[in-house]
């Protein structure tokens, strides 16, 4: 990413970062992102689920009507 990008930084500097992130993330285990994301709610992605599910009975609705 570094040559991609063109940022510029050292073998060691990388390095150097690379290490002071895994310390900081050291305590982070997956479930708790897991238990985080699975808690989140959002009210906009919940109400663009119920239009949708609304739009797709409607359609579903007309056609049993119409067969």
């Amino acid at each position: 990413m570094n040559a991609e990008k063109g940022l510029g930084l050292s073998r060691n500097e990388v390095t150097r970062a690379a290490a002071l992130m895994e310390k900081r993330c050291e305590g982070w285990s997956q479930e708790d992102a897991e238990a985080y994301c699975l808690q989140y709610w959002d009210e906009t992605g919940e109400l663009a689920i119920r239009r949708v599910q609304k739009e797709r009975n409607a359609a579903n609705a007309a056609r049993r009507v119409a067969a």
